[in-house]
């Protein structure tokens, strides 16, 4: 890694997925990591190009063209490393939150950029997420509406007990293992 250059904060960006609540160990454990994957708008788009351009740099991994234009997936290990399973996030106000952002929801991150050697590509690395707006999502029910039918609050009260009696299987069987096919 060369050229080490300032961590910056993006505008208000939409996200189109996101593995933040415990790191993503697809690749196995030497490669696990928190990440993020946004939507650029014109922007940022432009300000990556021209960083990209000012270091000297071949290409920006992580950033690629999808539907709905192109995407930036910025990741860390940082906080893997530090054992710490979810990724720590605030709100709009600056404040600490348990909340994490996922598709549709609008973020600002705080990116750091580096340049890698071996290829002389630029990776920006996640150092933060700034929670801006949370999508709403229709959680209580579904998108379903209420019906007579089977009332879920009360499923664990209403289960009969499906233990047998002591005297359905006799004390000298084998519970009917003799006639098993196999």
């Amino acid at each position: 890694m060369k050229n080490k250059t300032e961590s910056f904060v993006t505008e208000t960006v939409e996200v189109k997925w996101s593995h933040l609540h415990k790191p993503d160990d697809k690749f196995g454990a030497d490669a696990s990591n928190h990440n993020i994957t946004i939507i650029l708008d014109k922007e940022l788009e432009q300000k990556l190009e021209d960083l990209q351009r000012e270091l000297g740099c071949d290409k920006i991994n992580g950033m690629k063209e999808v539907e709905e234009g192109m995407t930036l997936k910025a990741k860390t290990k940082l906080y893997v490393k530090k054992n710490v399973k979810t990724f720590p996030c605030v709100d709009a106000n600056a404040n600490t939150t348990t909340a994490l952002p996922f598709n549709g929801d609008k973020v600002k991150l705080k990116l750091f950029p580096i340049v890698i050697s071996r290829d002389n590509s630029l990776s920006l690395f996640l150092n933060g997420i700034q929670i801006i707006e949370k999508n709403e999502r229709d959680y209580d029910g579904g998108g379903f509406e209420a019906t007579d039918g089977f009332d879920g609050s009360t499923f664990e009260a209403e289960q009969p007990d499906r233990t047998p009696p002591e005297d359905a299987i006799p004390a000298d069987s084998d519970g009917g293992a003799d006639d098993l096919p196999f």
